[in-house]
């Protein structure tokens, strides 16, 4: 019999992402065949487009090579070979036991190509080509000519509608929105096509309009973005609540808090926002591409953890409208910079105590926690006088033996934290204490 020869499973996980004009096509690299055995026979995967839906006459489902032939090649996915087999043995002669297989060679370069299971993109700038080009099968001419000598014409004429019904039947029924579909299809490595993915439809609507620049504040451990809603912009009536949010509010006690819910009523599709980090002016490496808020957000207000003091940061918005497994987001916002300055100081050292001895004081106190803590400077002073610092350097326990103290001498004690800004900002003092030496 022949070998069985499989062919990669289809791609059922394609989605799409309008950004202004640039459309991403993302999707996961299969991982099996299209009878279920693994790993993929797999090479690449080419992504086709067409403006309008991509079908043949009387719409009949395109093949695979007239996809080729007739769609935009909108860019293709080298993949990975899967790896072998953990395990492996290699056969030995007749008789013979088989032997493990041989001890693996160095580590080969780092392959750039993705593997199967790995979720990739691939983008498509929208022209004003690609969004006028209506596609139109070579043969539905024919068929239309066809259909004109036997008297098969499409009646056009509109249809009143039956008084007294109510309804408005209208004929032709009104254009639906041009969109561009586009269609996923794997290779096996010998160049056969495994199933094309249905095709997914983009609409070429306008883009939703875009936020205002964002006002960006911080305090000592996050950002906080703020801004307003765009002209135009279609929000919900109430914004989605879940469980967990609504939980979490009840735990922090927020008296406005409000209950699970999602919006009823919808007027048109509701429009919501994800926030990028966008590179700094003078700054040649770009952050990271992708949103920071993978899920886009209905409010007008952003919390980032990431922060970093003395480094440039600038944010940037884009509303987001979706529609199914399509999001549409509008160009982005202006821009908005900001460099955290740490003016923040840790909090004071609590639980001072200091006993005298020969020779000097010690003392002791609980440490301090804070991610930026330098050190302790331990103050010193008698009745009626400022204190003064005794250490020329923080230290880094929580603890110090005062050996300058002089024996008689009553002294009042305090401890102060600080921090690694430059300046350093110190801490309120902690609780005092008097003490001398014996």
């Amino acid at each position: 019999m022949a070998p069985h020869r499989p062919s990669p499973a289809a791609i059922s996980d394609v989605t799409a992402s309008r950004l202004g004009e640039t459309v991403q096509v993302q999707f996961t690299v299969p991982t099996g065949n299209g009878d279920g055995s693994t790993p993929a026979d797999l090479a690449y995967v080419d992504v086709y487009a067409a403006t309008g839906k991509p079908e043949g006459p009387l719409a009949r489902a395109l093949t695979v090579r007239e996809m080729e032939g007739l769609l935009t090649h909108v860019g293709r996915v080298e993949v990975q070979p899967p790896p072998p087999p953990e395990g492996e043995v290699q056969p030995g002669k007749a008789g013979e036991q088989a032997q493990p297989a041989a001890a693996p060679t160095p580590a080969a370069p780092v392959d750039p190509r993705p593997a199967q299971g790995d979720v990739v993109r691939v983008e498509e700038t929208l022209t004003d080509t690609l969004r006028t080009t209506i596609f139109e099968h070579p043969d539905a001419a024919k068929v239309a000519k066809i259909r004109a000598a036997v008297g098969d014409d499409v009646d056009d004429a509109p249809v009143p509608s039956t008084e007294g019904t109510g309804r408005i039947l209208l004929w032709p029924q009104p254009e639906t929105q041009v969109a561009r579909h586009y269609i996923v299809i794997p290779y096996s490595t010998r160049g056969t096509a495994g199933p094309p993915s249905t095709p997914l439809a983009v609409p070429l609507v306008p883009a939703p309009p875009a936020p205002p620049a964002p006002a960006v504040t911080h305090d000592a451990t996050s950002f906080t973005l703020t801004w307003t809603t765009p002209p135009g912009a279609q929000m919900p009536i109430q914004p989605t609540v879940t469980d967990a949010a609504y939980k979490a509010a009840m735990a922090a006690k927020q008296e406005d808090a409000l209950l699970p819910a999602r919006p009823l009523v919808l007027y048109g599709t509701p429009q919501s926002y994800r926030v990028y980090e966008v590179p700094a002016p003078g700054v040649t490496s770009p952050p990271p591409g992708g949103p920071i808020n993978t899920t886009p957000i209905e409010t007008t207000t952003f919390n980032d953890p990431r922060m970093t003091f003395g480094v440039a940061r600038c944010y940037a918005l884009r509303t987001v409208e979706k529609r199914g497994a399509v999001t549409i987001e509008s160009p982005l916002s202006p821009s908005t910079c900001v460099t955290a300055v740490d003016t923040y100081p840790p909090p004071a050292p609590t639980g001072l105590v200091a006993v005298g001895s020969g020779g000097g004081v010690s003392l002791i106190w609980e440490p301090v926690t804070a991610p930026d803590l330098l050190g302790y400077l331990v103050l010193r002073g008698v009745e009626g006088e400022a204190l003064k610092p005794i250490t020329e350097t923080p230290v880094t326990e929580a603890t110090y033996r005062d050996t300058s103290a002089q024996a008689g001498v009553m002294y009042i004690y305090a401890v102060v934290a600080v921090d690694k800004s430059t300046p350093a900002n110190a801490s309120p003092e902690s609780n005092r204490v008097r003490e001398s030496a014996r």
